[in-house]
């Protein structure tokens, strides 16, 4: 009887929470430094939201260990609905297989909320390298097998993955130089102490813009609407490719147990403010497409891509070590 009630109390606050739910500012968490893709995704509908809410929404920066650091430290809040994690695809489906000490589940502690945004991957280059072609930039990494320097925003993420898989796609020797976040990477990349990366087009649009970083090839079935002039892999001729390198995302995740009102409230949000002819102007002109699902559509693929990370990274071996 005791046990009864306890939980009738406990559904009862849940449904009080959800009804008053907010009434306080809301804490997002972006697990990686300023400046990154992870502003640029939640930024463009952060207005449409506060708006819609009727509450500010407060960013906060906790990078570390691949986007670890920040993300437990929302698994560790109270399930409330006011702290929130933007999640790239290492974050809930890749980090687990390459951190043998992280301290939570992604899939099974945190709730997921909506996919915001896919990334489509752009092969990039210091100018001073003697290639215009994607065909081209292989060859020439042929030719200099070990000398060619790649960066990624961290060890593990998707840039650093893709460029991987791409490397053995089309055997090619390149070095790693991970950076911890987007920006920094984009600075190795001007100094021409990297030489390429694989990454949106929204971490480099301004340098794309001004001609300081050269945009090859795209890893999608079809050209960005900001980079209309810029072939595909296949269109490249490197079908095989634009098969094997893999695309990014960005969604929203909450703790696990927050009440199931509030994570729908906000996805429907989410959505609403993506169905914005403007909004969605703006996300294709930063190289991003706007998608908005529920939470069921959202959780119900991370399982199976995790699986197929999992063999994957066990067949790229120890480049995550």
């Amino acid at each position: 009887m005791k046990t009864l009630l306890l939980l009738t109390l406990a559904v009862c606050m849940k449904g009080t929470l959800a009804q008053s739910w907010p009434d306080k500012p809301i804490r997002l968490v972006i697990p990686y430094g300023p400046g990154s893709l992870a502003d640029a995704v939640p930024r463009l509908i952060q207005p449409a939201l506060e708006q819609k809410l009727g509450q500010r929404i407060v960013v906060e920066h906790r990078p570390g260990a691949g986007g670890n650091v920040g993300t437990q430290a929302v698994v560790s809040s109270p399930p409330d609905g006011y702290t929130l994690v933007m999640s790239a695809t290492n974050n809930l489906v890749i980090n687990q297989f390459v951190f043998k000490d992280m301290k939570f589940d992604p899939l099974t502690d945190l709730a997921p909320v909506s996919l915001i945004a896919e990334v489509p991957l752009i092969l990039q280059t210091h100018p001073s390298v003697p290639a215009a072609t994607l065909r081209e930039f292989i060859e020439h990494a042929r030719a200099n097998p070990g000398k060619l320097n790649y960066g990624s925003p961290s060890t593990g993420t998707i840039p650093h993955l893709a460029m991987e898989i791409f490397a053995r796609a089309a055997s090619v020797q390149l070095v790693h130089v991970p950076f911890k976040g987007g920006a920094p990477a984009v600075n190795a990349l001007l100094a021409n102490d990297i030489q390429a990366m694989l990454i949106g087009y929204a971490t480099t649009a301004g340098q794309v813009r001004g001609g300081q970083v050269r945009p090859i090839a795209v890893a999608s079935a079809t050209r960005l609407q900001a980079l209309p002039n810029v072939p595909t892999f296949a269109e490249a001729g490197a079908a095989q490719l634009a098969a094997a390198v893999p695309g990014n995302w960005w969604g929203m995740a909450a703790p696990k147990g927050t009440p199931g009102p509030v994570v729908q409230r906000l996805a429907a949000e989410i959505r609403a403010a993506l169905q914005d002819p403007e909004t969605q102007k703006k996300y294709h002109d930063l190289g991003l497409t706007p998608v908005g699902s529920t939470p069921e559509q959202f959780g119900a693929g991370l399982p199976e891509q995790a699986r197929k990370w999992e063999t994957v990274l066990k067949a790229l071996g120890n480049v995550t070590q």
